[in-house]
């Protein structure tokens, strides 16, 4: 988690899976990412999109290690945003996270009366406006 000395960025990723698709290998991973202090899950959650095509939150209780970081954080629009990108006969899993990656180099900086200064994510759609030599 955030330290005094370092706040990795929060990102999420939403992944479609085929609808009741054993999540016991995403539970392993996310275990090991955090495990490795890479990541720290807030909130994994899964969404289906009814026949209607309104969004549902599906329970995580088959698998516990994923219900146990299951925290409702999104919003009802985030759901049916989900939704609505959902194929037939396919879930969403949502992973919110905070990256890790540079909290040992933020250790190393603080030891060395440093400290973080910005911190923000690019949006990988815009490297390719920023490579085609747009203004930065």
């Amino acid at each position: 988690m955030a330290t005094d000395t370092y706040v990795g960025p929060l990102g999420y990723a939403v992944f479609a899976l085929p609808a009741d698709h054993p999540l016991d290998a995403v539970a392993a991973e996310l275990s090991s990412l955090t495990a490795q202090g890479r990541a720290v899950i807030l909130d994994v959650e899964l969404v289906s999109r009814q026949a209607d095509g309104t969004a549902a939150r599906r329970r995580l209780s088959a698998s516990p290690a994923l219900a146990a970081v299951e925290t409702d954080l999104l919003l009802d629009t985030d759901l049916e945003r989900i939704a609505s990108e959902l194929r037939d006969g396919e879930d969403g899993l949502v992973v919110v996270y905070e990256d890790r990656t540079l909290a040992g180099l933020a250790d190393v900086v603080s030891r060395d009366a440093g400290r973080e200064l910005l911190l923000g994510g690019i949006d990988p759609t815009d490297l390719d406006t920023l490579q085609e030599g747009e203004d930065r």
